[in-house]
């Protein structure tokens, strides 16, 4: 009886990873098609941290796969591969009919989503025949993706600061990732921040957080009117994409 027990567990075990390592690896083949071919750490890192995905894949994808296997197997034991692709094209087509209400706009996110299925189909039964390779890629690449999503990937090169009491300036011969720069203004206050970017290279950009907008008609481009959270400290966070150059910002109490 232990021993049927246990062969039970090894085979519900192994029915689950080698659909994680599917899910894996399907979710490693987004992150690659996503990226640029002269990406970097950090936009590997982007990619790992979109929560859509991570619910695509490993929420949808595999909770999909375990009712389909469970219900063919209940009811249709001897069901062919080619209905199994059938079912799995199906599920992968299904989610773009509930996002897209726009018929002209669901055939080829749907068509993509049918490919992604069966490939998931296929990676999850090549996987099944290797249980090492499935424990490995099951539990090694959402491990790897986990590491990427929380670690800080930031590249700097020459990065030097200047700040004072009412400004912050910065120059970088390499900028590819992202750099919060806090802004410290009197709990309460209103202040005026204006910024500017002088580039060579790359793309860059900014947003801000823990910021309170003061509401009205914004004072002009590359200016923003704020009032200082409880905590004092408004955060502007820089962002660069293999950047060059300079970004300077200047803030002023009102």
């Amino acid at each position: 009886m232990k021993d049927r027990e246990g062969i039970k567990r090894k085979r519900i075990w192994s029915f689950i990873l080698s659909k994680l390592a599917a899910a894996g690896t399907l979710f490693s083949v987004f992150v690659i098609i996503a990226l640029e071919d002269d990406a970097g750490l950090y936009q590997i890192s982007e990619a790992a941290r979109f929560p859509y995905l991570w619910w695509l894949v490993y929420g949808y994808a595999v909770m999909y796969s375990i009712l389909v296997e469970l219900i063919l197997l209940k009811f249709f034991p001897q069901a062919k591969v080619g209905v199994r692709m059938v079912v799995y094209g199906a599920g992968g087509f299904a989610p773009f009919v509930v996002f897209f209400f726009n018929p002209n706009y669901i055939a080829i996110p749907g068509l993509i989503g049918s490919v992604c299925a069966l490939f998931f189909y296929v990676a999850d039964s090549l996987y099944r025949r290797t249980k090492l390779m499935s424990a490995v890629a099951g539990l090694g690449i959402p491990a790897v993706l986990l590491i990427f999503a929380g670690g800080d990937f930031t590249e700097t090169k020459q990065w030097r600061e200047i700040r004072t009491h009412s400004s912050y300036e910065v120059s970088f011969a390499y900028f590819n990732g992202e750099k919060a720069v806090p802004v410290p203004i009197k709990q309460g206050e209103t202040a005026l921040l204006t910024y500017s970017w002088t580039m060579k290279n790359g793309g860059y950009g900014v947003r801000f957080t823990d910021v309170k907008q003061v509401p009205g008609d914004p004072p002009g481009d590359n200016k923003i009117r704020i009032r200082a959270p409880e905590s004092g400290i408004s955060t502007l966070i820089l962002t660069g994409d293999h950047a060059e150059g300079t970004f300077r910002v200047e803030w002023t109490a009102e």
